[in-house]
């Protein structure tokens, strides 16, 4: 007898219906990898600690995003920049995956970023909302900017 399917929560615009030990598996793949102190030594050396298998994962769940005009042309032009420097096609989605990469590895800068931020106020999407999205917006890309600078080389 198969398992039951997991539902989407009332507030996603995203319908992923997987079988739950599907779901698991995957969520335990994707444990982010963390920086760990070595324990072979006493003083603050970090090391990465990387899962083999999450090295090999296959994409398998999708996300829906609303994008304005101009973050839509930001896109583009990046996924064609990249493209074109790789001579590969890219996708949208080849480029998000990309960008969390970078996220990952910058996390613990964009943490102690996002602390400094403070609370703000996440205004709704409509129109009548649009200076206060763009304003909020701008805070938390500056604050996404600050900790990836900060953060060290990928290498």
């Amino acid at each position: 007898m198969p398992k039951p399917l997991l539902r989407p929560q009332p507030t996603s615009s995203v319908a992923n219906i997987i079988e739950e030990s599907v779901a698991k598996a995957a969520l335990a793949r994707v444990a982010p990898a963390r920086r760990v102190i070595d324990e072979t030594h006493h003083d603050d050396h970090a090391t990465s600690a990387v899962d083999a298998e999450a090295l090999t994962e296959t994409p398998t769940i999708r996300r829906q995003f609303i994008l304005t005009p101009s973050a839509d042309v930001t896109l583009k032009h990046v996924v064609a920049v990249y493209s074109k420097a790789t001579g590969s096609e890219l996708t949208n989605s080849h480029f998000l995956r990309v960008m969390l990469k970078a996220i990952e590895h910058a996390m613990p800068q964009l943490e102690q970023e996002a602390e400094h931020m403070g609370k703000l106020k996440r205004p709704k999407n409509d129109r009548a909302n649009e200076a206060q999205r763009e304003e909020f917006e701008r805070k938390l890309a500056s604050s996404l900017v600050t900790g990836m600078r900060a953060a060290p080389d990928l290498g």
